[in-house]
């Protein structure tokens, strides 16, 4: 690709191979904007607020269109893909990392229906290779790109979750254990990581320090979160004691094996605050801008008034697009006809990645009372 956009880590800018990436904060946060867009116009405000969303004064006009004049000097032959119209700024024919890293979790969760355990764990392994590290790293005070920033954290920690669920269901990954109990250490209200590590350790035949983890999990959410352990904690506490198979205690390791409630929609909005939405057990829900949808982005430019819908019937959640004018995806694919929804998947909308999960996160809902 003639032009590549890295926003997994320090934003990077790179045409035919040579690294170009701006120098200043506020040329990287036009970058960056534009990229994570999807292609989907920026209005000239939106650019202006976020380029100094570090300090809260919109930049002006005029700057907006100096950064936006030295950006496409920088892409060289290929500044005509730096487009302005009535609609705003867009980025067009470019490779952005976030759309590659989204791409090879669409390809893992393909492997997964298809139980091909290594294909999924491979699948995984390449789109956690394009982190390089928190997104838009070197800009960790351009609020307006918290949003972003907060969604593809989760991302990662889910892609990171299901490869791990795939290496144990393969039996076979040398070092598990060091991992898992470093990321306890680093997350340590993520029940799937304790839990994934209770397996980890009975696979080696390490059924008490499995139990002994299982208290440390209890003493941890007491004192960090107030809360004890999930039904699926106290389900896998209960099947090492009975010294159950190792295929009966990998169910807590399976992508959305932690929810405990119906099939749920979860995005950042506006205000970067995570909101939850669960799926009826039956119908239909509409997501857009539009103040009237079931799912209203308001805050997202990019999204249309009535964007998508997803239908639940007996067959379980469908995606269909409502002839958005930026298209729907799902997993990173656009879409053209309606598609099955499963935990683990992502589908975007204008600028906005929903997750779908398994419910039971404690999130703010979209009626604004707080979900436990």
């Amino acid at each position: 690709m003639a032009v590549e956009v890295r926003l997994l880590g320090p934003v990077e800018l790179a045409v035919d191979g040579v690294p170009v990436t701006p120098g200043g904060l506020r040329p990287r946060a036009v970058l960056a904007v534009l990229a994570a867009s999807g292609e989907a116009p920026v209005s000239a405000d939106k650019l202006a607020e976020a380029i100094y969303s570090d300090t809260g004064r919109p930049a002006s006009r005029t700057t907006v269109q100096v950064h936006v004049h030295n950006l496409r000097q920088t892409l060289g032959t290929y500044g005509d893909a730096l487009r302005h119209g009535p609609a705003g700024y867009q980025l067009l024919g470019v490779h952005a990392d976030i759309r590659a890293a989204e791409d090879e979790i669409g390809r893992a969760r393909a492997a997964e229906r298809a139980r091909d355990t290594q294909g999924t764990a491979a699948g995984y392994r390449r789109a956690l290779e394009k982190w390089r590290g928190p997104f838009c790293a070197d800009l960790p005070d351009h609020t307006a790109l918290d949003p972003a920033r907060d969604l593809y954290a989760e991302m990662r920690r889910e892609a990171l979750e299901a490869r791990i669920a795939a290496d144990l269901r393969a039996g076979d990954a040398p070092g598990l254990v060091r991992e898992l109990e470093e990321l306890v250490t680093e997350y340590p209200l993520r029940e799937r990581f304790w839990g994934q590590l209770m397996v980890a350790l009975y696979q080696e035949g390490r059924q008490t320090e499995a139990l002994e983890r299982f208290q440390r999990a209890r003493q941890v959410l007491a004192a960090e979160a107030g809360v004890d352990p999930g039904p699926e904690l106290r389900e896998l506490e209960r099947a090492v004691l009975a010294h159950a198979g190792t295929a009966t205690l990998l169910g807590v390791g399976a992508p959305g094996a932690a929810g405990s409630g119906r099939p749920a929609l979860t995005w950042v909005d506006g205000s970067g605050r995570a909101r939850l939405r669960e799926l009826p057990a039956a119908g239909r829900l509409v997501i857009g801008r539009d103040a009237s949808a079931d799912v209203a982005l308001r805050h997202d430019g990019a999204a249309s008034r009535r964007h998508a819908e997803i239908a639940v019937g007996t067959g379980g959640p469908v995606l269909a697009d409502l002839n958005s004018r930026n298209g729907t995806f799902h997993n990173g694919e656009r879409i053209e006809a309606p598609v099955a929804l499963a935990p683990g998947d992502h589908v975007r909308c204008g600028d906005t990645v929903l997750a779908v999960t398994s419910g039971g996160a404690a999130l703010a809902a979209v009626d604004g009372t707080t979900r436990s």
